[in-house]
């Protein structure tokens, strides 16, 4: 179902005008970000679950996307690893917060550039979550303002 789901996305794309911006977010823990088309070319950077991507172009085949981050490296992803789980990327190092207010309790701090589950949104907060490589850390779950994220949903509401 899932390779269904992103197969539409990425048909959807292909049949859009050249400007409308497509998002879809990693689906795997970690996803390598290639410099071209294919499994031998290098690997320009990983991005990891939930990562918010523009998708840029197709291949003919349809099997490998351009795509390109919150900072605007681009690259190629292929298309399984590709998720329509909605995710936002920190544009700065941020506080999470328990509650939607800038004085609310922290929940944990996260750096610039990591990745986050969307859950919801309240006024121009958005409720978060992570998913840590090291489970033994535990989840994060929380409030970030909007003005710090990047994502379909940051996008839209800016």
């Amino acid at each position: 179902m899932k390779k269904l789901l992103v197969m539409a996305l990425i048909v959807s794309f292909a049949a859009a005008p050249a400007l409308a911006a497509r998002y879809a977010t990693v689906g795997s823990y970690e996803a390598n970000i290639r410099s071209c088309a294919g499994t031998k070319c290098s690997v320009k950077w990983k991005a990891w679950k939930y990562t918010p991507l523009d998708m840029i172009s197709v291949t003919k085949d349809k099997k490998w996307v351009q795509v390109k981050d919150f900072e605007g490296h681009t690259g190629w992803i292929y298309y399984t690893l590709l998720s329509t789980q909605m995710g936002l990327s920190a544009t700065s190092d941020l506080n999470v917060r328990k509650t939607a207010s800038s004085s609310g309790a922290l929940a944990c701090t996260i750096e610039k550039g990591y990745a986050l589950k969307y859950l919801g949104k309240k006024g121009g907060w958005y409720q978060v979550s992570d998913e840590p490589a090291n489970k033994a850390e535990g989840v994060c779950t929380g409030w970030v303002y909007g003005a710090n994220l990047w994502g379909p949903r940051a996008k839209a509401a800016k």
